[in-house]
């Protein structure tokens, strides 16, 4: 079994562009970010962490960021592939987390069912400008969401495969937003078309 390890890094400007998005927003580069990676056959895994100059106009300071994943991919297995998924984002705030985890289950030889839950922390109540000197611990709203579909292959060919799918999502919403937001749900109906003969057993929606 073949092992791989990988290191990456970038430096950047980490300013958010202005609305003009006709133009390069030019600057020093003041932000920088390092990954490291790790395969081995079907497993892979990966962290990473950023420090972001400014990354935020309405919220003139400084951020840190942290991701980590790990991720399993066999299509010849029933759950053909999973993966795990968390960040954090420390501002001077708070620290706000999020987590992800998605799956894609083989229910046919051309039918398979895909699920995604998610868990994501944010800061809903306390958005907007907030100038330099003016510091205060924003309140958390932790949001959440699950989907489940399913896709079926009508057609392959050649040329791509032709199938077509829906999914339905329901979500969790905090005591501090439920009078805003209630208890929403949304559906998805699609018609999906892989390019060339595509295994769709080993592909990940999400």
């Amino acid at each position: 079994m073949r092992k791989k390890f990988g290191i990456e890094g970038s430096w950047f400007r980490g300013e958010e562009p202005d609305e003009r998005r006709t133009d390069l927003d030019l600057g020093a580069l003041d932000s920088y970010a390092m990954r490291l990676s790790w395969t081995s056959g079907p497993w892979a895994a990966q962290a990473s962490g950023a420090r972001l100059h400014l990354p935020e106009a309405i919220t003139p300071y400084d951020a840190d960021r942290l991701t980590g994943s790990v991720a399993y991919t066999n299509a010849a297995r029933r759950v053909t592939a999973w993966m795990f998924a968390f960040g954090q984002n420390r501002e001077i705030h708070g620290n706000f987390e999020a987590y992800l985890f998605e799956a894609t289950i083989k229910a046919s030889v051309r039918g398979m069912v895909y699920t995604r839950a998610e868990s994501v922390d944010k800061d809903i109540l306390d958005a907007g400008f907030h100038p330099r000197g003016v510091f205060h611990r924003h309140r958390h709203s932790q949001v959440g969401a699950l989907t489940v579909g399913y896709q079926y292959d009508l057609l392959q060919t050649k040329a791509g495969t032709f199938a077509v799918g829906g999914d339905v999502t329901g979500y969790t919403v905090p005591l501090n937003l439920q009078d805003s937001y209630g208890s929403p749900s949304s559906y998805h109906l699609f018609i999906h078309y892989s390019l060339g003969a595509v295994a769709m057993s080993g592909m990940m929606h999400h």
